[in-house]
């Protein structure tokens, strides 16, 4: 559980905190970098938490329905409410994020492999009607990421 201490820091140290780390951030140019700051910085559970409200947002944009992402990601059905809400009215951040994903053409094969894997766990029905939420008539072997 991600601890903060009770004694709270003055706004000014905030903001410079805040600062420092968001043009640090900003200046990273190669995942590679970005991993190390993120082991450096996160522990192994902040990390997964970090990496599941993302996917969340992700799946969410992809149309899977709530109960699915909170089976698929093993999250409570709170915390995919709470990335719904923040994607429905304050996640400019996710949006913006989630854009520029569905814009890059290397992200078609990071979504052709998890939806595979997802065929591989959810049977072609299940996921039809997780998606649209209605009974597939046809047998399809269309993408469930094709908007």
């Amino acid at each position: 559980m991600v601890q903060v201490s009770r004694r709270p820091l003055s706004k000014a140290l905030e903001t410079a905190m805040f600062t420092l780390l968001y043009r640090v951030l900003s200046q990273l140019r190669s995942e590679k970098d970005v991993a190390e700051l993120v082991e450096d910085l996160l522990t192994p559970t902040e990390k997964i938490m970090l990496g599941k409200r993302l996917a969340i947002a992700f799946l969410l944009d992809k149309g899977y329905d709530q109960r699915t992402i909170h089976t698929m990601m093993s999250v409570s059905v709170s915390t995919v409410n709470h990335v719904n809400f923040w994607l429905q009215h304050k996640g400019s951040g996710y949006r913006h994020v989630i854009a520029m994903m569905n814009q890059g053409e290397h992200w078609v094969e990071f979504w052709q492999t998890l939806d595979s894997r997802l065929r591989s766990t959810f049977s072609t029905r299940a996921m039809y009607q997780r998606v649209h939420g209605a009974p597939n008539k046809t047998t399809t072997t269309k993408s469930v990421f094709v908007k």
